[in-house]
């Protein structure tokens, strides 16, 4: 089954990532050094002085430190431009912008840059900023050296990987939904010229008609009498045509959503839901805010509408996604943009938010 949701990279992975990223250079640069020491020159020149002579060393790890510049201007241009390292594929990471895409050039050197300023404390500094993210209010989703940079780091293996899935919206037919349940017919009265000797209609029929007469004239001085057309009522002067009208229809149906921070709101048309909902331009909908102090929930993160008195939810491309559980258990991820039934009895998660449907 297609992932779709998002998962942000653990701490633990990021940790272990970088340190596979860092052990070809450190490698190459212990080999240099293994291979230049015995090339080390030694001379006695007198019972108290000698030569020693390091041109031979100097020239073997200066070529192993060549080789690791040359591995590190690789690995930015390879993480600059398709968000992976070696570290990156062995835990299942990528990196992005904060738009999903590729980071770039820029955004990789400023991480980089931070990760090796931490080095100034050895080992400590290294660690508390690769495991950063951990502290990081919104979601766990930067750490200091991705907000420095505006990057992100997703786990592909338990996640969407937005790289390759149009980023972090995604596109909107990424993973076919099963269509919805088929809509029920709506009863509507047709409105028909009644005969003249039609009954009044029950109280327990169809929609009440409310009888309005127009008097049309008829007889030599009718316009129909010009055609040669007549009509059994000219010896009466005039026609009485009875239209009807539907009396006012009812309200439409509501549905109910109940809040998981308690709130009960009933709902008859369009609704936006997030953490600061807004309105498109022109777009009419009642607007729900929603706290969220870890942030997890978007800004306008879904869109609710009531057809035929069922429930339709759409997430509005939200960053960390959204699901409808069924009454039966059965839990289903929304890929931004598309439609999706939820019914009586379903509960709708958005970030780390939800509510709970029912008939109102």
């Amino acid at each position: 089954m297609a992932q779709l949701n998002l998962e942000n990279g653990p701490a633990g992975k990021r940790l272990g990532a970088k340190l596979v990223d860092g052990i070809p250079p450190a490698l190459i640069t212990g080999v240099a050094a293994a291979v230049g020491m015995p090339l080390i020159g030694y001379e006695q020149v007198s019972a108290s002085s000698a030569v020693v002579d390091l041109s031979m060393f100097f020239v073997v790890v200066g070529a192993g430190s060549l080789l690791s510049l040359g591995y590190w201007v690789l690995l930015w241009g390879w993480e600059a431009k398709t968000g992976k390292t070696p570290g990156n594929l062995m835990f299942g990471l990528r990196t992005t912008n904060e738009e999903g895409f590729a980071p770039g050039w820029m955004a990789v050197f400023l991480r980089n840059l931070i990760i090796g300023l931490s080095g100034i404390i050895p080992v400590i500094g290294f660690v508390v900023v690769m495991v950063s993210n951990l502290f990081d209010s919104n979601g766990k989703r930067q750490g200091w050296h991705d907000k420095a940079a505006r990057t992100f780091v997703f786990d592909v293996r338990r996640g969407r990987n937005p790289l390759e899935t149009g980023g972090i919206n995604g596109p909107s037919s990424f993973a076919p939904q099963p269509p919805p349940p088929a809509l029920q017919p709506v009863s509507s009265p047709v409105v028909s010229r009644p005969e003249a000797s039609a009954a009044p209609v029950p109280a327990s029929g169809p929609v009440p008609v409310v009888f309005q007469s127009e008097k049309v004239p008829t007889g030599p001085t009718s316009p129909l009498h010009d055609f040669g057309i007549t009509h059994p009522d000219d010896d009466a002067g005039e026609t009485v045509v009875s239209r009807r009208s539907a009396a006012p229809a009812a309200g439409p149906p509501a549905v109910r959503i109940v809040l998981d921070d308690g709130r009960d709101l009933v709902l008859q048309s369009a609704a936006l839901i997030g953490r600061n909902p807004a309105a498109k331009a022109g777009e009419a909908a009642q607007l729900i805010p929603v706290p969220d102090e870890g942030r997890s929930v978007s800004k306008t993160h879904l869109h609710l509408s009531v057809e035929a008195g069922r429930l339709v939810v759409t997430d509005r491309h939200s960053t960390n996604g959204s699901a409808v559980t069924a009454p039966d258990g059965a839990r289903t991820p929304l890929p931004g943009g598309q439609q999706h039934w939820a019914a009586p009895g379903s509960t709708v998660h958005f970030g780390d938010r939800s509510f709970r449907v029912e008939q109102a």
